[in-house]
């Protein structure tokens, strides 16, 4: 009984307090005393919204759209880089590799994976593409 005692005589402080504080929040009874307490103190000046302008979002979207842009260029050349058909790309010389040397055992066990990573990356490369079209609109 004495547990239920206390977390009662718990429960009725607490009340006592938010009582306390109710009345200390007590609304002004007269519209004097409402205007003695200065509720609004805003000045007209705090409500204004300052957000990009439109010219700023202009320059913002070109300098992005060049950012895609050389991002796009950088990917397709490491695409010709790594699958290219020039004879400078990694899977150009491990296909032309002398048997029983290094890059023949490269060539044999990861083309799949170069070709794949090729495949992975022009995929991305055409996603930006479309980024970069959609932008202009």
């Amino acid at each position: 009984m004495e547990l239920f005692k206390k977390a009662f005589s718990i429960i009725l402080e607490q009340d006592a307090d938010v009582n306390d504080i109710e009345a200390q929040n007590k609304a002004p009874a007269t519209d004097r005393e409402a205007m003695a307490q200065k509720l609004d103190t805003a000045k007209p000046n705090d409500f204004d919204v300052k957000g990009p302008t439109i010219t700023n979002i202009d320059a913002i979207k070109k300098e992005q759209q060049t950012q895609l842009q050389s991002w796009i260029t950088k990917i397709d050349e490491f695409i010709e880089y790594l699958n290219g058909t020039n004879g400078e790309s990694i899977q150009t010389q491990l296909h032309s590799a002398q048997c029983e040397t290094m890059f023949q055992d490269i060539a044999r066990s990861e083309k799949k994976k170069i070709a794949r990573l090729a495949a992975e990356l022009s995929s991305l490369s055409e996603s930006l593409k479309g980024y970069l079209i959609s932008s202009n609109d």
